[in-house]
């Protein structure tokens, strides 16, 4: 009898996954503590793949049946037993007795293949590697594409969402074509682009403690003002800056007592969680923290007052770096430098808000026309109810006046320089894909620089937009410093 054509072409897909290894190592893929997949760090998206489930769902997809299961494992990056190791995690949280690094092998993600792998794969499917194509027309964030071409294999991908496309480009497709010509040019625009925005943005934003000392990260709360004692109340769930204990107590000013002009809340840093003021909002509500008041402020009032244009912000704890000088050695030398996180209260002249103010209203009028910042309403939708119930109704409402306007100068000197380089004739395709990565890095900003990006205080870092994926309202927002040498803008760059 003849074996069956169909069963000669039987792939290894068909027949077997390692399932329960594929799904741990797609969990250590994201494990919190450590660097994600470079990909993943590029821009938000969150129907990403796991690298590892995409790199074996396209190279099972091409073996044969009997392909060689331990090979097969090898070539994916799973090096050991990913499902013993786990086993002995489960075992050690039981038993609270530590097991030290239970896996034997580095994440499965950072295996890039080898020329033995490559060569083995080509035995296995008995054709070029090259000459293989995968097609990905849904390809989203671009995992798949990505683990095929370092599997040497060609590879057409796209996505109907114009944001996917332009991460499949940057992610597959420009290192691929420009390789190290573009992280050159990458690394001569961004300089560029950081210096003439320290020029156009640094007297808004001054570190007078520099250099020994600088301010990282603004903390500001949402205000409304007490609808019974007229007091101004900054709105926050609590008021912790760290996992030590160290946070903030209201000192509200009580004036000549409820109604007279002039009453709001300074503040303290401390460092115990009794020493802290309890939070001044809970499920929507609000509290009012003047001792001769205290009372309940509906939800409702919250959002009329929001809607009405009367929700304000105030500065309620500033994180800064500090300089620690090095200690003489043994040797006679001096150890290098440290620089340690710490707090402080905020001082008057931090917050220059009407000089902000009205610098954007000279510039808003020429940024809406250049549609340089995105004035359209937010539309209706399940998704974005929350901000347009708290009186965010355009996109740039979900920026600070602070924030905007280094958004804002920061596509205004992009634009400008991409005009420059037109006109000159000088915008060849490598320079277009150089400029499309500092686009993204100015995405990164956007992330991680609004109104909606809170601080966390388990971690004592600024917590992106997205957090939570979706829009919920913050009643408090951090404020990057964004010019410091090394963070905001530097940061932005080298994450790219």
């Amino acid at each position: 009898m003849k074996p069956d054509s169909s069963s000669q072409d039987t792939r290894l897909i068909e027949r077997w996954l390692p399932i329960a290894a594929l799904g741990i190592e797609s969990v250590r893929e994201r494990t919190p503590m450590t660097p994600f997949p470079a990909p993943n760090r590029l821009h938000v998206w969150w129907a990403r793949r796991p690298l590892v489930v995409s790199r074996a769902a396209v190279l099972a997809s091409l073996l044969p049946a009997d392909a060689d299961r331990e090979k097969f494992l090898h070539v994916l990056g799973i090096h050991g037993d990913p499902v013993e190791a786990k086993r002995k995690i489960d075992i050690a949280r039981r038993t609270k007795n530590r097991v030290e690094n239970p896996y034997d092998y580095d994440r499965a993600f950072k295996h890039s293949p080898t020329l033995s792998d490559l060569k083995w794969i080509e035995t296995m499917i008995t054709k070029p590697l090259d000459s293989v194509i995968t097609i990905d027309p849904t390809a989203g964030g671009g995992s798949i594409p990505f683990e095929a071409l370092r599997m040497g294999m060609s590879t057409i991908a796209n996505d109907i969402n114009p944001v996917a496309a332009m991460i499949l480009q940057a992610t597959v497709k420009w290192p691929a074509v420009f390789a190290h010509e573009l992280r050159s040019s990458f690394d001569l625009l961004s300089s560029k682009w950081r210096d003439q925005l320290d020029v156009r943005l640094k007297k808004y934003f001054v570190q007078k403690g520099a250099p020994d000392q600088f301010d990282s990260t603004y903390l500001w709360a949402r205000t409304i003002t007490c609808p019974y004692c007229s007091g101004l109340v900054p709105l926050s769930p609590n008021w912790r800056l760290a996992r030590n204990g160290t946070g903030v107590r209201l000192i509200p000013d009580l004036r000549q007592g409820p109604g007279f002009k002039g009453r709001i809340c300074s503040f303290e840093i401390v460092e115990t969680v009794k020493e802290q003021s309890l939070g001044t909002v809970i499920r929507g509500d609000g509290t009012c923290p003047y001792l001769d008041c205290g009372r309940v402020i509906d939800g409702d009032e919250i959002k009329r007052q929001a809607q009405d244009g009367n929700m304000g912000e105030q500065l309620y704890a500033v994180v800064f770096k500090k300089r620690v000088p090095g200690k003489i050695l043994k040797s006679g030398k001096t150890g290098r430098d440290k620089w340690v996180r710490g707090y402080r209260a905020p001082r008057p002249n931090d917050d220059n808000s009407a000089e902000i103010s009205k610098r954007l209203d000279q510039k808003l009028p020429e940024w809406e026309a250049l549609d340089i910042i995105p004035s359209e309403k937010i539309p209706e939708g399940l998704s974005t109810s929350t901000p347009r119930l708290y009186g965010i109704e355009l996109w740039r409402d979900m920026f600070s006046p602070r924030q905007l306007l280094c958004h804002g100068t920061s596509v205004e000197v992009f634009r400008e320089m991409i005009d420059s380089d037109r006109s000159k004739g000088e915008l060849s395709e490598v320079r277009k894909a150089a400029y499309g990565y500092l686009a993204l890095s100015l995405d990164k900003l956007l992330n991680y620089n609004s109104r909606m990006s809170v601080w966390h205080p388990a971690r004592e870092v600024v917590a992106n937009t997205f957090n939570r994926h979706d829009f919920a309202i913050g009643w408090s927002h951090s404020e990057m410093a964004l010019l410091i040498v090394g963070l905001g803008y530097d940061w932005a760059i080298q994450q790219t």
